[in-house]
């Protein structure tokens, strides 16, 4: 039975063969589909429809059952030949390929193809969908005169509701999309021989497996990869799959003369004889750099492609949450400040949350001591972009960002390692490394991930659940967070005593 490619299958056996004869015929491998994707998925159906009204009043040829396009198919011919200026969703088929168009749109004597990504700019994967949508269009006898890619504009503004012709961009694809016609073509011939065969592909494991996207199946193809494996060598350019491709596949058979940095060297010797390395001396001067009191901070942002506030932009990180451990003296007990925004004051055109924010850290802010944070580029960051948007504050917050020091540096550096951190100097690698008891596994949320979600989710009045709990939960994950920092301060204090 011959199957029939779509555009999603075309992506995915462009990517690697194996991965579209799994999608049609080993679907038992595809794990479910997480909140993360679920939420991706929702997100993108919005800015879909959302996209549809720059080009109104057009008629919508969505199938009612996606695995029957026919009508799609019909209606959409239909509506191009009685001169309909806008479909939705346009379908088009030829020589067993399917192709359904975000949108189809007909202006001055031009037939207009437009896709719609949640994207900020013009991505090569993008053109491999394009090209395809292009065949399928001419193969079925509606070349478009042009080929477009409509995408988020990052320098827009939200003020008041969104205007979709301002949000989005449209970038003249065309010559790109023809000049692929001929790799279409050769690539289809290829996946239609694969498929008829209806046996698994034999490929290796590669670069591919990650780009554009990390495969779903890579849990199979990769099952014979060793959990301290070369893959997970500490900033390895291109030395891991060089390794593996001369059969080395766990970091203790690296041989002696292979030529690794410090940082790599640690973490060999690390699984070899589990020897860890800490640099007193530079870690102590590190430290005695640092002011009384000890300020150990965290934000938690959202970071919506449709921007919720006024003043934002899409994909801004915005927060809306911070945790504070406060340490006057060594010895003395810690103090533990925190603020959480209210959902509505995101919808309240006189409220701004962030400015909330920047009250209540006037209130939990001495004026003198260091401001603790693990990567606190990010933290800096959002600051800076709150001055920009409140210049009344801007002393303030300038005051608080010249005060920053970085937690990570000691494990960037690679002054303090231990072999359990693996290749990674991330807080979720060092935590468990030096505290092995302490986790995230008692709270109901345990990742910045599903915070930022779950707080998006409130803002837009999509949230299922015990609000009042789930704001609870939101608090614990943060401080969580700068209690971590504070267990990892302590253990570099520990280590220069």
């Amino acid at each position: 039975m011959v199957k029939v490619i779509s555009k999603s299958r075309f992506v995915s056996g462009i990517q690697c063969s194996k991965k579209l004869y799994f999608d049609i015929y080993r679907k038992d491998l595809k794990p479910e589909i997480s909140e993360q994707q679920e939420l991706l998925f929702s997100t993108g159906h919005e800015i879909g429809e959302l996209a549809q009204s720059a080009f109104p009043n057009g008629k919508d040829a969505s199938p009612e059952n996606y695995y029957d396009f026919s009508k799609s198919i019909q209606d959409t011919k239909d509506w191009i030949d009685s001169d309909v200026k806008t479909i939705y969703e346009a379908a088009f088929s030829s020589n067993g390929v399917l192709a359904a168009l975000d949108i189809l749109h007909h202006t001055e004597n031009e037939r207009w193809a437009i896709e719609v990504k949640s994207s900020s700019e013009v991505k090569k994967y993008h053109l491999t969908d394009a090209s395809l949508q292009y065949w399928v269009m001419n193969k079925s006898g509606f070349k478009p005169d042009k080929f477009f890619l409509m995408h988020i504009n990052t320098a827009y503004i939200k003020d008041g509701d969104i205007n979709p012709k301002e949000l989005f961009t449209l970038a003249d694809i065309t010559n790109e999309v023809i000049g692929n016609q001929l790799w279409v073509e050769e690539n289809l011939e290829d996946l239609k021989n694969i498929l008829s065969t209806e046996i698994e592909p034999v490929v290796e494991i590669g670069k591919h497996c990650g780009s554009p996207f990390e495969c779903d199946y890579k849990h199979h193809c990769w099952k014979h990869i060793p959990e301290q494996s070369v893959f997970s060598l500490y900033n390895p350019r291109g030395l891991d799959w060089k390794l593996y491709e001369q059969g080395i596949f766990k970091i203790i058979d690296i041989p002696e003369t292979v030529s690794l940095n410090h940082r790599q060297n640690l973490q060999v010797s690390g699984q070899k004889i589990a020897h860890s390395h800490i640099d007193k001396t530079s870690i102590s001067e590190f430290l005695n750099n640092w002011e009384f009191p000890l300020y150990f901070f965290d934000f938690e942002t959202i970071f919506p492609a449709l921007p919720v506030l006024n003043g934002t932009r899409p994909f801004q990180q915005v927060p809306f949450q911070y945790s504070l451990h406060i340490l006057e003296q060594c010895g003395d007990n810690y103090t533990h400040k925190e603020f959480l925004a209210e959902p509505k004051d995101f919808n309240e055109i006189s409220i701004d949350p962030r400015k909330k924010l920047i009250e209540q850290m006037k209130l939990d802010f001495g004026e003198i001591g260091s401001i603790v944070a693990y990567n606190a580029t990010f933290e800096i960051s959002r600051l800076k972009e709150l001055a920009i948007a409140f210049p009344e504050d801007r002393d303030f917050i300038e005051n608080i960002i010249n005060r920053f020091v970085d937690l990570l540096i000691p494990f960037r550096n690679a002054w303090f390692y231990h072999p359990e951190m693996g290749g990674s100097a991330s807080i979720k690698a060092v935590l468990p490394a030096i505290a092995p008891e302490f986790n995230y596994k008692d709270l109901e949320i345990s990742n910045g991930g599903d915070a930022s979600n779950i707080f998006l989710s409130m803002i837009n009045n999509k949230f299922i659940g015990d609000e009042i709990f789930t704001r609870e939960s939101l608090k614990k994950y943060c401080e969580r967070d700068t209690v971590g920092m504070v267990i990892i301060w302590e253990e570099l204090i520990k280590h220069i005593k």
